[in-house]
């Protein structure tokens, strides 16, 4: 594929809709310093997004109430290179509780937003999500310039307290396992949210504030030096047996209600929990405990769940 290129140093977002939907009343307030907002009116138009770089393209946006397209027609005319590689694909509807939520889904799209929240809520959701997705694309690559540990590691218990170290110990975890991208995907998102809303005690609202004011690394550089949050850690037991292997992560937060997000429907609207969402689907078993400041999963090579 040729692709084309956007003098912008922001990523782009697609915004597709015909004229009078719920995304055209909204677009004003939706451009912002984090991402270039362009416009597609036909289904033509929207085919221009699958001309730019993966790496480029931050997010699809579609009216997925719009009477004068179905949502899955719109499917059909994104790259499914992008679609592969976890792109997000963002529905904006005008009541979530009169539209089915899992067809959407199982159509390609990613994530489904009310238009009630506003349109605040709508570019924080935005923005989070393309941080996401280049969070993603760096696992990808980081993944292929490493060589198979598979075996090497059985047992160990290991401490971090920045992203960073989140980041490399996923990648060091997921190397035990025959197919090590949904467990480095599923680990990462679970070390992360342990510095992040464990040892440095970032809330959900907050963060999301954080990421649409684009201040959350540097709050982050911030409370590390605080001393009440200096000598946190989170810390991960890892055990491989034959056929499974276990991670248990403990941080050293006050815990959250996380029964909510544990549910199978109902997280989709929500501005925040997709980590968990994520996690949860590389993993075949995901459970929390305690306050939720500790969380175990399970991974079976190749065999069903023996319970």
């Amino acid at each position: 594929m040729k692709y084309v290129t956007i003098d912008t140093h922001q990523p782009v977002v697609f915004a597709f809709e015909p004229t009078g939907g719920l995304l055209e009343k909204m677009k004003p307030d939706l451009t912002c310093g984090d991402f270039r907002l362009c416009e597609a009116k036909t289904l033509v138009e929207l085919e221009a997004a699958n001309l730019l770089e993966i790496r480029k393209l931050g997010a699809i946006l579609i009216d997925g109430s719009s009477p004068s397209f179905s949502v899955q027609d719109c499917m059909e005319h994104v790259d499914l290179g992008y679609r592969d590689a976890g792109g997000p694909i963002v529905a904006l509807v005008d009541d979530i509780t009169s539209v089915d939520v899992k067809e959407l889904l199982d159509f390609g799209v990613t994530k489904v937003v009310d238009a009630n929240l506003g349109f605040k809520a709508l570019r924080t959701i935005i923005t989070m999500e393309i941080e996401d997705f280049n969070r993603l694309l760096s696992l990808r690559t980081e993944l292929r310039k490493r060589s198979s540990a598979f075996g090497q590691i059985v047992k160990g218990q290991f401490r971090f307290k920045t992203r960073r170290e989140a980041q490399n110990l996923a990648n060091l975890l997921s190397m035990t396992c025959p197919s090590p991208m949904p467990i480095a995907i599923g680990l990462t998102e679970l070390f992360v949210n342990g510095v992040e809303h464990g040892c440095l005690d970032i809330g959900h609202e907050e963060k999301g504030l954080l990421i649409a004011e684009g201040r959350l690394a540097d709050e982050i550089e911030r409370r590390r030096e605080l001393p009440e949050y200096r000598n946190l850690y989170v810390t991960v037991d890892f055990e491989r047996q034959a056929n499974q292997v276990f991670f248990e992560v403990i941080d050293s937060g006050k815990g959250f209600d996380f029964t909510p997000y544990m549910e199978e429907t109902g997280v989709h609207n929500k501005k925040h929990g997709r980590g968990i969402m994520m996690a949860r689907s590389c993993f075949e078993k995901l459970e929390y405990q305690g306050c939720g400041n500790k969380v175990r999963a399970v991974h079976y090579f190749g065999i069903d769940d023996p319970n």
